[in-house]
C-alpha cells in the first residue's frame, strides 16, 4: 500500500475537483429558452460612411443559468442611419454566439443596430458614427439655373459633397465664364445682363471642378430651352424611360391637360430612404379631381364593427418564429412518423360528446399549459367542432356549431386547400379542430380591439421527444375561436350572427397560417425557415379574398365595384374582404413611407398588410390565365422566405412588377387608354372604396406649384404622386433631384397624363 501524505491527498482532491468542475462547465449548449442577450463586439465605433464595420456585430445568447443557447434567432434591425445588416436574422452557434456584417449608412451621423431575441426583455444596441470623406462632387441648387422672362435674378448655391452625398470641406468658389451674360456675387446671387442667352458658372473645391449652365429666357421662350425635348402625351400615356437627365419637358396640345410625375424608390435595403426635391417651371395648379386627397394624412379611416387585436397576433407570431427556428430541425430528425405517407399510428378519433383537455395558454409556448375542458359538439367531413364546457350560457347550439363546421367543409377548406395545398394530418384524425373557448374572449383586455381567434404553431409540435418535450402542444391541426357572450363589453360579440361571420373570416385567414406552417415543418423540408411576417400576412389576407370570391359568386379580374344592391355580395364582403379594403386605405395615405415589403422580417403593420395584399392580387391578375393557383401554391410550398420566396415563385425578381403596381395605385381607373401594366384588374378602388367607406378615395397626392420646390423622402419601394397642369400650347419643365444631385439609378421616374 502506497502512503500518500494528507497534504498531497488534499491537493489531489482540489485538482480532480477542478477537472470535474471544468468538465461540468463544458457540457453542450443549453436547450432552455433564451433569457439574456449580450454584446461581444464593441458597442460604439467611428467609421467612414458606407464602410463595413471591422469585426461586425457579435452577440451571445444565454439561458437563465448563463449557459449558451444554440440555434436561438437574433433579430438585427437598423434603428438609426441608413445602413444594412446581413443577415437580418442570425442564429447562434454552439457557443451561443451570433454574428452579422454591418455596413454603415451613407449619411454622416449616428448609426445604430438593435439586436433582440424573442422572449428576452432587454435589447443590445450597437452604435457607430459615420464620418464624411473628401470632396467627390459639387452640386448646384437649383439643378436647372434658369431665369424666366420676368425674373432678373436667382440665388445659386454650390456645395462640396463626398462620394455618398454628405457635405464636406472645402466649400466651392464660383466664377462666371462669360461675365457679359450674367454676374454673380460672393453670396451666389446671379443677375441677368442679357436676355435669350446662356453661359456657365464654374465651381472649384480642392481638386474638383464642375459647372452649371445658366439660361436667361427671353419673353415667349420655352422653359425647356437647353434642358429637355418636349413630350406631347396622349391621355392615359405613361412614359417610364428617358425622363431623367436635366429634367422632363411636357408640351400641352389641348386645354385642361393634367399630368403627374411619379418617383419610385427601387431599393433592396428595406430600411433605406432617399431625399428628393421636385421643382416645376411653366405649370399651373390642377383642380382637386380624381377623388384624390391632398396634403397631410386624411381623417381616420372608418373602423369595422370589430377591430382585430393585431398587437396580440404580432406577439404570438414573434414567439412562434423564435421558438420554431430552434425546434423544427430536431423534430424532423427525431420523428419521421409525422411525415405524410408514413405509417399511421393508432390514435383514437374523438366522437360526439367526448371531452378533450386542450391547452389554451397563448402567452406561453411549450411551458405552463392551462387546460380547458372541451366537449365535441359536431363532427363534419373535415371539422371537429369542440365547445369549452365553461363557455357562457346562451351561446351556439350544437346545430349552430355543426353549421359552422359545414361552412368549413364546403367553403373554407376547399378554397384554402386549392390555393395553398392540403393541411397535414399529424393526429391522424382527418379533421381540423375548431375549439370555441371563452379563453379567447378573455384575452381581449379592452373594447378597442378584439381577439377573434388564432392558430398557434406550437400545436404542430410533438408533446414528447426532441427537442422538447413540448408539453403545451395539443398536437393537432386546430384553431382557437371566440364565443358569443351576452355579458361582453364588446357589443358585437354578444350577437351570435356576428360571431359566426367573424369566425368564418378568421378561420379563412388563420387556415393559411396553419397550412403554411404545417407544410413548411413536415412537407417542404424548410429547415425551420418561417415565412417573413409581411408576406405570411399578405397570403392570409389573400385567403380571405379567395373565400370572398367563392362566397359572393364573383371572379377576379372583373374590375369589381362595391355592390350594395346584392345581399350575397355584401354578406361575403363584410365577412371576408372588408378589412382588406380598410388596410389598403391606410396604405394609400402613406405611399411614400410604406410598401408591400416590410422594413424587417417581423414588420406587418396595417399599411404594409394593405399594400402586400394589393400587390399579391395585382401580381396574380397579371399572370397568364390559369396560373394564379400555381402562384399561391409556390409561395406557401417553399423553403425560402420574403423577397427570395417571391422571386422563386415568379421566376424573376419582383422589382419591376412592384414598380408597375406602385404606379397603378394612382393610374388605375383614372383615364381611358391606360396601359394594362398600370391597371388593377380585380377592383375599381376609386369607386369601391368610397362606396364602402362613404369617404373620398383615400390616396394622398401632392400638388406642384410653379417654381416652388417640394421636398420629400421616399422609403424603400415607396412612391409619390405629384400633380400639375399645363396650359394649352405651353411647355413645362419638371426636375427631380436628390440632395441637389442627379437621381441615383434606384429612383425611377414615370410621367403620365390623366386628363
Amino acid at each position: 500500500m502506497i502512503h500518500i501524505p494528507h497534504a498531497l491527498r488534499w491537493l489531489a482532491f482540489v485538482v480532480l475537483g477542478g477537472v470535474v468542475a471544468c468538465g461540468s462547465d463544458a457540457v453542450g449548449p443549453s436547450n432552455q429558452p433564451p433569457a439574456a442577450v449580450a454584446a461581444v463586439s464593441d458597442l460604439s465605433r467611428s467609421v467612414a460612411v458606407g464602410a463595413v464595420v471591422a469585426s461586425g456585430i457579435v452577440v451571445t445568447v444565454s439561458d437563465a443559468r448563463g449557459r449558451p443557447v444554440q440555434n436561438a434567432s437574433v433579430a438585427l434591425a437598423v434603428t438609426a442611419g441608413n445602413g444594412s445588416v446581413d443577415p437580418r436574422v442570425a442564429v447562434t452557434n454552439s457557443k451561443g454566439q451570433a454574428s452579422a456584417n454591418w455596413t454603415i449608412g451613407t449619411v454622416v451621423g449616428p448609426n445604430e443596430v438593435t439586436a433582440s431575441v424573442d422572449g428576452v426583455a432587454t435589447q443590445v444596441k450597437f452604435e457607430a458614427t459615420g464620418t464624411a470623406g473628401p470632396v467627390a462632387s459639387i452640386v448646384f441648387t437649383p439643378a436647372n439655373a434658369r431665369l424666366g422672362a420676368s425674373i432678373d435674378s436667382l440665388r445659386l448655391t454650390a456645395q462640396s459633397l463626398d462620394a455618398f452625398g454628405n457635405p464636406t470641406t472645402p466649400g466651392p468658389t464660383l466664377v462666371v465664364r462669360d461675365p457679359t451674360q450674367v454676374s454673380i456675387d460672393g453670396g451666389g446671387l446671379i443677375r441677368a445682363l442679357s436676355r435669350g442667352s446662356h453661359t456657365y458658372v464654374v465651381a472649384t473645391a480642392g481638386t474638383k471642378t464642375d459647372s452649371i449652365l445658366v439660361t436667361v429666357l427671353a419673353v415667349g421662350q420655352s422653359p425647356c430651352a437647353d434642358a429637355a425635348v418636349p413630350l406631347d402625351l396622349a391621355i392615359g400615356q405613361v412614359v417610364t424611360t428617358g425622363v431623367l437627365g436635366a429634367g422632363l419637358c411636357v408640351h400641352a396640345s389641348a386645354p385642361g391637360a393634367e399630368y403627374a410625375v411619379i418617383p419610385y424608390f427601387d431599393s433592396s435595403v428595406p430600411s433605406a430612404t432617399v431625399p428628393l426635391e421636385v421643382r416645376a417651371l411653366g405649370i399651373t395648379t390642377p383642380p382637386v379631381s380624381l377623388g384624390n386627397r391632398i396634403g397631410t394624412y386624411a381623417a381616420a379611416i372608418p373602423s369595422p364593427a370589430v377591430v382585430p387585436d393585431y398587437a396580440f397576433e404580432n406577439a404570438l407570431r414573434a414567439r412562434e418564429r423564435s421558438e420554431m427556428a430552434t425546434r423544427a430541425g430536431a423534430i424532423r430528425r427525431a420523428d419521421r412518423s409525422l411525415f405524410p405517407g408514413a405509417a399511421k399510428r393508432t390514435i383514437v378519433v374523438p366522437a360526439l360528446g367526448d371531452l378533450l383537455q386542450l391547452n389554451t395558454n397563448a402567452a406561453s409556448y411549450c411551458d405552463s399549459p392551462v387546460y380547458r375542458t372541451g366537449r365535441v359538439v359536431a363532427i363534419t367531413n373535415k371539422a371537429i367542432v369542440v365547445a369549452d364546457t365553461a363557455n357562457p350560457a346562451g351561446g351556439f347550439t350544437d346545430a349552430e356549431y355543426r353549421s359552422i363546421g359545414v361552412t368549413f367543409d364546403t367553403l373554407i377548406n376547399p378554397t384554402d386547400s386549392a390555393a395553398f395545398g392540403a393541411v397535414t394530418d399529424i393526429d391522424n384524425n382527418g379533421h381540423v379542430i375548431l375549439f370555441f373557448t371563452h379563453a379567447v374572449n378573455e384575452i381581449t383586455s379592452s373594447p378597442g380591439s378584439v381577439v377573434l381567434g388564432y392558430f398557434y404553431d406550437r400545436d404542430l409540435l410533438p408533446k414528447v421527444g426532441p427537442p422538447g418535450p413540448c408539453a403545451g402542444s395539443n398536437f393537432a391541426e386546430m384553431f382557437y375561436l371566440v364565443v358569443p357572450d351576452s355579458a361582453s363589453s364588446v357589443a358585437s360579440i354578444r350577437n351570435k350572427t356576428a360571431v359566426v361571420a367573424y369566425t368564418n373570416g378568421t378561420v379563412a385567414h388563420e387556415y393559411q397560417h396553419l397550412i403554411n406552417a404545417s407544410r413548411r415543418l413536415y412537407v417542404n423540408n424548410a429547415n425551420g425557415v418561417s415565412e417573413e411576417r409581411w408576406l405570411d400576412e399578405g397570403l392570409a389576407h389573400t385567403a380571405e379574398e379567395l373565400n370572398f370570391f367563392v362566397a359572393s359568386g364573383r371572379s377576379p379580374r372583373s374590375n369589381l365595384r362595391y355592390d350594395a344592391s346584392d345581399p350575397k355580395f355584401v354578406g361575403a364582403f363584410s365577412t371576408f374582404e372588408a378589412n382588406n379594403f380598410l388596410r389598403y386605405a391606410s396604405y394609400l395615405q402613406r405611399t411614400e413611407t410604406q410598401s408591400p415589403i416590410g422594413s424587417s422580417v417581423i414588420d406587418d403593420d396595417l399599411p404594409t398588410r394593405g399594400a402586400i395584399w394589393s400587390f399579391l392580387r395585382y401580381t396574380a391578375d397579371h399572370l397568364p390565365a390559369g396560373q394564379e393557383s400555381a402562384f399561391w401554391y409556390k409561395l406557401v410550398n417553399s423553403t425560402t422566405s420574403g423577397v427570395a420566396n417571391l422571386t422563386n415563385a415568379l421566376g424573376t425578381p419582383p422589382n419591376s412588377l412592384m414598380r408597375d403596381w406602385a404606379i397603378s395605385v394612382y393610374l388605375d381607373d383614372t383615364a381611358v387608354g391606360i396601359d394594362s401594366r398600370f391597371q388593377q384588374p380585380s377592383w375599381n378602388f376609386r369607386s369601391a372604396l368610397p362606396a364602402y367607406t362613404s369617404l373620398p378615395f383615400q390616396l394622398i397626392t401632392r400638388i406642384l406649384t410653379d417654381n416652388i420646390p417640394i421636398s420629400l423622402t421616399l422609403a424603400a419601394n415607396g412612391v409619390s404622386f405629384l400633380r400639375f397642369s399645363v396650359l394649352n400650347g405651353q411647355e413645362a419643365l419638371v426636375t427631380v433631384t436628390s440632395g441637389g444631385q442627379v437621381l441615383p439609378s434606384t429612383v425611377q421616374l414615370a410621367l403620365v397624363r390623366v386628363k
